[in-house]
């Protein structure tokens, strides 16, 4: 199974991919999960087929679909 991560940072967004038996891609995976929630950046699991999405507060290597979004400041 083809799993993903959208990572809305400077550039626009960052797509990272990996699947369950890729050792290599799911390291890079976890890695840029840490190294952005460590910035401050949010992470979300897609809800299927459109449904309600969760925050997360660990890298999940299970879920389908993730999303990363900076921290809003607001004023």
């Amino acid at each position: 199974m083809q799993h993903q991560m959208q990572v809305m940072d400077p550039t626009g967004h960052t797509q990272v991919s990996w699947d369950s038996g890729d050792t290599a891609g799911l390291r890079t995976a976890r890695e840029t999960f840490d190294r952005m929630t460590g910035q401050g950046y949010r992470a979300f699991r897609v809800g299927k087929g459109g449904g309600q999405g969760e925050r997360l507060s660990q890298f999940d290597p299970d879920a389908e679909e993730m999303i990363l979004i900076p921290q809003l400041v607001g004023g």
